[in-house]
């Protein structure tokens, strides 16, 4: 099912992220994503929430395919999929662990930025080195 993602997370579905139409709400997917991509900074990058050095989202697609339900176990894979000089992209798909259908998939290119100076920098090294070290089938330079 998510064999090809290095990141994953299950949880079930709450009531919050449920509309009056009966099943989870777009925004929510947003708020996974962000919420999985963090772990993923915080995790594989070590990078500090509150650091000199950080990433912001440029740009975000999704693929809406199937509805979720409340209470329904979901698994979101992540992925580094792509690294240029001064962005990357998180690749995504998010999953019915019920039903073993896929419910969207999903990509965000971030920039890399220094949050004093408020300038975009080259992505560092060491998060070069840890995407690669982690990251099952690798990334273009």
């Amino acid at each position: 099912m998510l064999e090809q993602f290095s990141f994953v997370q299950r949880f079930r579905v709450v009531l919050s992220d449920v509309d009056m139409l009966r099943h989870v709400n777009n925004a929510a997917y947003v708020r996974w994503l962000e919420t999985i991509r963090s772990e993923y900074f915080a995790e594989v990058l070590l990078g500090e929430i509150a650091g000199e050095q950080g990433i912001i989202m440029a740009k975000l697609t999704i693929d809406y395919e199937l509805p979720l339900q409340y209470r329904e176990r979901v698994a979101i894979g992540c992925k580094v999929s792509r690294v240029g000089s001064k962005s990357f992209d998180f690749q995504y798909e998010v999953w019915s662990d019920d039903r073993k259908q896929r419910s969207a998939h999903a990509v965000t290119t971030v920039v890399t930025i220094n949050y004093h100076t408020g300038k975009t920098i080259h992505v560092p090294e060491a998060w070069r080195a840890a995407i690669a070290k982690h990251e099952i089938a690798g990334f273009p330079s």
